[in-house]
């Protein structure tokens, strides 16, 4: 199966492109969706988090306390890289099993839409990375709208992921979709002309 690796940096409507290569019948497995499953109270990944952290970022229904966790996430990076070993197996367990049961459906390609995959390595683990791409300014403006968040707050996020230079650097393809909805679903189809294996939907 040739897996195409699809990551941005927040804001960079790497959802747009995801959900335009859902609508041309291609898997995807979505990386955040698998995430949220692993903190499903009573998980496998859940277990091992307690058993690491304790109670004190447990909320009394079992679910993880979010602002708890947004700390540990933004303010103490060897906890993070703890917390990250425990929840990024789970992730690739769980996206090898939705690998096969795609193959098994027929599907000679698959997307893992992963936010994360250049800052954990896992451009190893597919056969060409996507870069979706805009303009820092834009990146910003766009987070701030839809979290909310400050300018400050925005630009903290960013900068724990990865540089966008670097991330260029392993990029096979990069989307610029810092424009029209159009002009980035023509780089999409674009792009999947050199897919092997990939044929239009009539």
């Amino acid at each position: 199966m040739y897996r195409i690796g699809l990551t941005g940096g927040v804001g960079s409507g790497k959802s747009t492109v995801s959900s335009y290569l859902k609508e041309l019948g291609i898997p995807i497995i979505d990386g955040d969706k698998l995430a949220r499953e692993a903190v499903i109270p009573g998980s496998p990944a859940m277990v091992k988090i307690r058993e690491e952290f304790g109670d004190d970022i447990f909320l009394p229904d079992g679910n993880l306390d979010r602002l708890k966790v947004g700390e540990i996430v933004f303010t103490d990076e060897a906890k993070r890289q703890k917390l990250n070993g425990i929840i990024h197996p789970f992730i690739w367990h769980r996206s090898w099993e939705e690998l096969v049961r795609a193959q098994e459906e027929g599907h000679e390609i698959a997307v893992l839409d992963m936010p994360l995959l250049l800052e954990i390595s896992w451009q190893l683990r597919v056969e060409e990375v996507w870069l979706v791409q805009v303009p820092l300014e834009v990146q910003i403006k766009r987070v701030m709208a839809r979290d909310h968040f400050t300018r400050t707050q925005v630009l903290e996020r960013i900068g724990k992921q990865m540089p966008a230079a670097n991330k260029m650097n392993y990029a096979d393809v990069i989307i610029d979709n810092s424009h029209s909805r159009e002009e980035t679903r023509a780089q999409v189809r674009k792009a999947l002309q050199h897919v092997p294996g990939f044929v239009f939907p009539k």
